[in-house]
């Protein structure tokens, strides 16, 4: 059986002030069905990480970011046939208002409120390096 190998560019999108990050909850169809997760999406041929990012965004939530710095790349396989790298950058909400236009339910949280919710395995990684961010700064 052949691997799949995906490229994920994954938004972890502040508000203006920068105390609340914007998570979705899935569809209740598929894999992690009704999990909550940072969002993002499949890289296409010839599209860069951070196009790839706002691309997505605008996509499932309807709202435009600025794609600032490099947090973190995971690499995670989930199973025997598909293997994925999610490539995270901190990103800043400019204008819009989150609507789920792919997801089932969008929501803006705290830091602190990340581990009310249910997120695929791969994403805890993601919060211990935003919690180590936020210590360092």
């Amino acid at each position: 059986m052949t691997r799949k190998y995906r490229q994920i560019g994954v938004a972890i999108v502040w508000n203006q002030e920068r105390d609340r990050i914007l998570i979705d909850r899935r569809l209740p169809k598929g894999r992690f069905a009704s999990y909550w997760e940072f969002p993002g999406g499949k890289v296409e041929a010839g599209e860069d990480i951070a196009a790839c990012i706002r691309r997505e965004i605008r996509e499932e939530l309807g709202i435009e970011i600025f794609v600032e710095d490099y947090l973190i790349a995971i690499n995670h396989d989930y199973d025997e046939d598909l293997s994925v790298a999610l490539i995270v950058h901190n990103c800043l909400h400019i204008s819009g208002e989150p609507q789920p236009l792919e997801c089932a339910e969008v929501r803006w949280v705290t830091l602190e409120e990340l581990d009310r919710f249910q997120l695929p395995p791969a994403n805890y990684e993601i919060v211990q390096a935003l919690r180590k961010m936020n210590h360092d700064r």
